[in-house]
């Protein structure tokens, strides 16, 4: 199994850049996590558009499924030219079976799907959905194949009923909205801290730091995390390769 970094940026891309976007890897599946602003043109540095299978949408703010719409007129395309066989299986974070209404949805080249706890892919891969605590409906994701386990929070505040989610995770891709010193739930996010917090309690191997800010020395993210957990951190970068 193998995560790509596409987007590292919360809120908007910097320049050349994106927003929250990861290509995972897994046996015969590319699944796309969120589709943010600048992701679909960052992808295809490292893989052609006809070759994504799934695309998961944790969430319907902007930085996480701006690049949406496009990316199915991309589909469309690709299948009246014959390059993509099969429709893009796009799993929905949605409440209510319907709350995304992006053109061309649930069509033969772009097929919309709500998710709500589990989905099994080709080669055994499984994708187990829960609840994080943020001002959109919003799902994280945990991974399973080949006997690793990834998981990705998305977007949340602290949130101590997520450690069983995380529990024992090769790879915890999670937000660092903030800085140790800010309050970052009345945003409806996590800091550092709070991050390297819940990647302490759960076991953790490895945590990375993404959904990063626009502000401030982006270093300090690491090392304020680094006072509270004792394993493997690295801050998300565009083009940033974990294996698993």
């Amino acid at each position: 199994m193998k995560l790509r970094v596409i987007g590292p940026w919360g809120a908007y891309p910097k320049a050349g850049e994106a927003t929250a976007g990861y290509l995972l890897e897994a046996g015969r599946n590319r699944v796309l996590l969120d589709c943010g602003s600048g992701v679909l043109a960052a992808l295809q540095r490292y893989i052609g558009l006809p070759e994504l299978t799934h695309a998961f949408l944790s969430h319907k703010h902007y930085d996480h499924m701006a690049d949406l719409g496009c990316l199915q007129y991309a589909c469309l395309i690709d299948t009246d030219l014959s390059r993509r066989e099969l429709p893009l299986q796009v799993l929905l974070a949605e409440e209510h079976e319907g709350d995304w209404t992006v053109p061309l949805m649930r069509g033969s080249a772009a097929n919309g799907v709500s998710v709500k706890e589990t989905v099994w892919l080709e080669d055994g891969v499984r994708l187990s959905f829960f609840r994080t605590d943020h001002d959109a409906y919003c799902l994280g994701v945990r991974v399973e194949a080949q006997g690793k386990v990834l998981v990705y929070t998305a977007d949340t505040r602290y949130d101590e009923s997520l450690i069983p989610h995380l529990s024992g995770a090769d790879l915890l891709i999670t937000e660092a909205s903030f800085y140790a010193d800010f309050d970052a739930g009345r945003y409806g996010h996590m800091t550092s801290a709070e991050a390297a917090k819940l990647a302490s309690a759960a076991g953790v191997k490895r945590l990375m730091l993404s959904h990063l800010p626009h502000f401030g020395e982006i270093e300090r993210l690491k090392a304020e995390a680094a006072a509270v957990y004792s394993g493997d951190i690295v801050l998300a970068e565009l083009g940033m390769l974990a294996e698993l």
